[in-house]
């Protein structure tokens, strides 16, 4: 019969809850590197197997109160994504709705720094994913409203290679915080890093308040000059980005009547459960630590660090190639890259150089957000409602399944080498580049379509007016 949970947790134990998110300093991928840090310095205190044995199972224990913590954090994040979206797509609120979130999200991060109990982690963690929900998807949608398709996927790059940025400063973070402020003034160096990343997170919030644009019918911000406002509307009218309207039936019907939602939710679905290896290189250096103590702690938490250098590299690089060649191009090389990764962790016995690029190159999936979601969003340029709706089913029904996902696939116990895990993450990626790939074929057939239908268009007119004359 199983016991239950303890409602206090240890400091040992609520030392890993320090899990903050995916645009901000320290991020989800170093929790378990930490993890695995604190007990790879247990075990090397031990002299023998049974005490070894013990210590990895309290380290699973201790992930089973992570996943929790994961659990409610996606619980808001999921049931409120939709809603903030097309909350974000009404311009009169569009200025200041993730701004707003954003302090708040740093006001309880502050709040973190002094929890103790499981219940205290639990309703923060939920909220937390609820003050969340407009920041990616919100962003990359906002992107959208101001830019054409060749200079979007850059712009689109350049802002998600911040999450990047964001794990591998949180990393170095984590390491300082665990060498030097652990004690000071009375509190664990891990409680500190909460307070850290909330000084951080606050003045960019209050900022956004002052300097976010909102939509292009937000009206105008105060550092834009009325002219180039209005030639922002203008860019957006010639490229057909249909300006916002009521929220109605029609609105459904342009989504579910249309295959654009379908395979746009269907591709981001299914790489985002492909992508869960990538920031999980900790548990296989940790293993190796076990077996042959050949890496630190500190090794542990900024190794891992690198394969987010690669995320930021390719972001930037694969988004700025989209402005010179074919997009579909592009997402072919990179998807191509990201399955070798996989391959290579399902074959498993090759040479320890070989695993290290593998975990490496699995950062190059870093590229496919910033050029998967601007692409859906211009196929949906239409209708700005549209656009929302299905930019917020895609993050909600992503993160509903990768969030069992792993739970199912890829089980702490079989860490670091999942057998089942990367044979299913093989189909995985497949299924992603297939029905991208296929939504590329759907567009251009129907871009030509339209071009028909406007040249048979003029056509028509032309023969009225020869018919007038």
């Amino acid at each position: 019969m199983a016991t239950a949970a303890p409602t206090t947790i240890s400091e040992e134990t609520f030392q890993h809850q320090h899990v903050t998110t995916e645009h901000h300093v320290a991020k989800d991928a170093a929790v378990p590197a930490v993890a695995a840090s604190t007990v790879m310095e247990e075990a090397g205190q031990t002299e023998n197997q049974a005490q070894k044995r013990s210590l990895w199972i309290a380290w699973l224990y201790m992930f089973d109160w992570y996943s929790m913590f994961q659990t409610f954090y996606n619980i808001g994040y999921i049931i409120c994504q939709v809603p903030a979206m097309l909350l974000l797509s009404r311009p009169k609120y569009s200025r200041y709705f993730l701004p707003t979130m954003e302090v708040l999200w740093s006001v309880l991060t502050f709040a973190q720094c002094k929890l103790q109990t499981a219940p205290q982690i639990y309703g923060t963690r939920f909220l937390l994913g609820v003050l969340e929900t407009p920041v990616a998807s919100g962003s990359l949608f906002i992107l959208s409203s101001w830019y054409k398709p060749e200079e979007l996927f850059k712009r689109a790059g350049l802002w998600y290679v911040s999450n990047n940025i964001g794990v591998m400063f949180g990393g170095y973070l984590q390491a300082a915080a665990y060498k030097n402020l652990n004690g000071v003034h009375g509190m664990a160096g891990w409680r500190w890093l909460f307070i850290i990343d909330g000084c951080i997170s606050l003045p960019i919030g209050i900022a956004g308040y002052f300097i976010f644009p909102g939509m292009p019918t937000s009206g105008k911000p105060w550092w834009l000059t009325q002219e180039e406002h209005e030639i922002g509307q203008r860019r957006m009218r010639e490229e057909g980005i249909e300006e916002p309207k009521k929220i109605s039936m029609q609105m459904f019907k342009r989504v579910f009547g249309h295959w654009h939602w379908y395979i746009g939710v269907l591709a981001y679905v299914l790489f985002l459960s492909g992508a869960y290896p990538h920031g999980q290189m900790a548990l296989w250096l940790k293993d190796q630590a076990d077996k042959w103590g050949i890496y630190t702690v500190p090794q542990i938490n900024t190794i891992p660090t690198g394969a987010q250098g690669v995320s930021v590299v390719a972001a930037v690089l694969a988004t700025s190639l989209c402005m010179v060649y074919p997009t579909w191009v592009i997402f072919q090389i990179v998807m191509a890259i990201f399955m070798f990764a996989n391959i290579v962790q399902m074959v498993w016995f090759v040479p320890h150089g070989l695993h290290f690029v593998s975990y490496y190159l699995f950062g190059v999936s870093a590229a496919v957000t910033p050029i998967l979601v601007p692409t859906v969003n211009y196929w949906l340029k239409d209708s700005a409602e549209a656009r929302a709706f299905c930019t917020g089913s895609m993050l909600t029904l992503g993160f509903a399944i990768s969030s069992f996902y792993p739970l199912v696939v890829f089980p702490v116990v079989e860490a670091p080498r999942w057998k089942k895990g990367y044979i299913v993450n093989f189909f995985f990626i497949l299924g992603c580049w297939a029905s991208l790939t296929t939504g590329f074929f759907l567009y251009r057939k129907q871009e030509k379509r339209q071009k028909q239908l406007d040249l048979d268009e003029e056509n028509l007119k032309g023969a009225n007016v020869k018919h007038v004359d």
